[in-house]
């Protein structure tokens, strides 16, 4: 169709589909809703170039309303080695098999790419509660005489008991997406959520469950294409101070702009993209504007992409969305961290809401040779580590020893440094008062207390015991001060930290209880209520009692102690909680249980003591 241009909206709550052309003197338009069929009306004008010259007038116009072009080619589609395009006679046989024929831009993609992996890997899914984006995965191709994961005849055998008649399955990793084949829907793309509970007897996929995302599959490239946003959107700050562009200077591209050059930066660097980020780079030529908290959240591995940013003036020690280092987004490259460690970085600055360094980053991503670089830059080796990181270790014997090596090494060179500095100048009782050892002091207990996991490992537990001892009296500690803490797993240095005054009420920066973080511990969590916490309390960001947090974490016995002690089970579930426990039917048992006996008055804090004494008893 000449000179047609298709566009979407959809806010979530409004979903429409739009489409404009012109034949000759007539503008056709066809609107309608995301799933239904198109309304069409028509205006005549006096020549064919007044007709398109209002034609670019009303899409401008809904451009500012908010619709999207529908444009495919904005996708980058990473090819799958060892794959061919699709051969008509292939795409043929497919329409055999499924007993329909395809539409014509899914046909015209297999045989321009066959499939492949999507740059960004994403897709937002507007309107579904509590779900901004989910992975798209792969892209299927079409290559019968090699029928293997990701393949179209291969998949199609997967997903055909799985999937209601009429969807063909065309991408998916954990979840799926199909294109329709049914005549009302035909070519409009679906998702399916892995994790839905909405199955019939046989474990497949009700109807009812097909969220309809997209309806063409154009319209489904384009989507992927502007997770980031529209990589042509005017920069509105940088535009305003700029003069009005004459008719000629419109019909050219926009200047490229720093958000757009951002939203590149956030794709994972591709050949084509790299090229795409140096040109842009090129075309803004100083980078000194970017500030903290405007940079992408990413991970960052190519040195070329790094070396073209802090040429243009990047602050090497800017930190992202998320409070993480440059240096951070870079420890899963040698490269990226030997061209920022020539920029004079802080090599042992932490970041981001876990507090990590690069080398605890390096470390995570199992990087040696990015680890062996800050290692002989001079990043500390023996800081605490958290629990995921310390299980690379563990199960990584060659990382493990690089870093066993490297903390003996690092304790040796500090043990010389020190009596160098005693010998050089005799000690009178004024000089050892001024080099004894440091007052302990609140800040750095915290400090040894932030951590993912609190477990019983004894080193961690005994150098915490030896300064809360130091320290003496913790009831100075004041809510908002205690470090957020996935999980409290140690009731070994939770009753050293209660005997010491520590506040069992005590809320984190997070506005999570004390009770809230050891509920994956029922031993932590008889100490807290035998220190008289409030069961029933709800905290945190979501605002849930923890006992809601023990459902979703799925641990029965937690679950168990907490409604032993009195928790509430008929309290309103937050609506994750809510959510979760769905997906568990032996958890919904046993809280539908405890709902049915619940006698409408909570046991009082002696009783709940007095259960917990007749358990340890036994």
């Amino acid at each position: 169709m000449p000179d047609l241009h298709r566009f979407y909206f959809d806010d979530g709550k409004s979903r429409k589909r739009w489409h404009v052309r012109t034949e000759g003197k007539t503008q056709i338009v066809q609107y309608g809703h995301l799933g239904g069929s198109l309304r069409e009306s028509k205006k005549s004008f006096k020549s064919p170039a007044e007709a398109a010259e209002q034609m670019e007038k009303l899409i401008s116009r809904k451009k500012r309303e908010g619709y999207i072009e529908i444009n495919p080619s904005r996708l980058e589609i990473i090819r799958i080695k060892g794959t061919r395009k699709a051969t008509e006679s292939q795409i043929q046989a497919l329409e055999k098999r499924i007993g329909c024929s395809l539409p014509q831009e899914y046909r015209d993609f297999l045989k321009a790419f066959n499939g492949g992996t999507p740059n960004p890997d994403c897709v937002e899914v507007p309107g579904v509660a509590g779900i901004d984006n989910v992975g798209v995965g792969t892209i299927f191709f079409l290559q019968p005489s090699k029928p293997a994961v990701n393949e179209l005849s291969y998949e199609l055998d997967l997903a055909a008991e799985l999937l209601p008649e009429g969807h063909l399955a065309i991408a998916g990793s954990s979840d799926l997406f199909t294109l329709s084949l049914r005549p009302k829907t035909f070519g409009s793309v679906y998702w399916w959520f892995h994790e839905t509970n909405a199955l019939d007897d046989k474990g497949n996929f009700l109807e009812s469950e097909g969220y309809m995302l997209a309806g063409s599959f154009d319209e489904f490239l384009t989507r992927i294409a502007l997770l980031f946003g529209d990589d042509e959107e005017v920069d509105l700050d940088e535009s305003a101070a700029k003069p009005t562009l004459t008719k000629d200077a419109a019909k050219t591209k926009p200047k490229t702009t720093i958000k757009g050059l951002l939203r590149l930066i956030n794709h994972d660097h591709t050949p084509t993209k790299v090229k795409e980020i140096e040109h842009s780079v090129k075309e803004i030529g100083d980078l000194s504007r970017v500030q903290d908290g405007d940079w992408p959240f990413t991970n960052i591995d190519s040195p070329r992409v790094v070396r073209c940013l802090l040429k243009a003036g990047l602050n090497p020690e800017i930190i992202d969305k998320q409070r993480h280092s440059l240096l951070w987004q870079c420890a899963g490259d040698e490269e990226c961290v030997d061209l920022l460690l020539q920029h004079g970085v802080n090599v042992d600055r932490r970041s981001g809401g876990e507090h990590e360094t690069a080398l605890m980053r390096a470390i995570y991503l199992e990087n040696i040779p990015a680890v062996k670089r800050l290692l002989q830059a001079g990043a500390n080796p023996t800081v605490r580590l958290s629990w995921p990181i310390k299980h690379k270790l563990d199960s990584n014997a060659k990382l493990g020893k690089l870093i066993e090596k490297a903390r003996a090494d690092w304790k040796k060179s500090k043990a010389k440094r020190k009596p160098q500095q005693a010998i050089a100048k005799p000690q009178t009782t004024a000089t050892v008062k001024k080099t004894s050892k440091a007052k302990p002091t609140l800040k750095r207990l915290l400090r040894l207390m932030q951590h993912d996991y609190i477990t019983d490992q004894r080193d961690e537990v005994e150098e915490i015991e030896q300064l809360v001892t130091e320290l003496g009296d913790l009831s100075g500690i004041q809510d908002g001060e205690w470090p957020k803490i996935d999980k409290f797993e140690s009731p070994r240095l939770l009753g050293c930290l209660l005997e010491a005054g520590l506040n069992p009420e005590v809320t984190d920066k997070g506005g999570s209880s004390l009770l809230s973080q050891c509920v994956m511990h029922p031993d932590s969590i008889d100490l807290l209520i035998e220190h008289g916490v409030d069961v029933d309390r709800r905290s945190g960001r979501d605002n849930e009692t923890a006992l809601m947090r023990a459902t979703w974490m799925g641990d029965e016995e937690c679950v168990q102690r907490l409604l032993d002690a009195g928790a509430n089970p008929t309290l309103e579930f937050t609506s994750f909680a809510k959510v979760m426990l769905e997906m568990d039917e032996e958890m919904t048992e046993i809280i539908e249980s405890a709902r049915a006996g619940w006698n409408r008055k909570k046991p009082s804090k002696k009783s709940a003591k007095q259960s917990i004494a007749r358990k340890k008893k036994r």
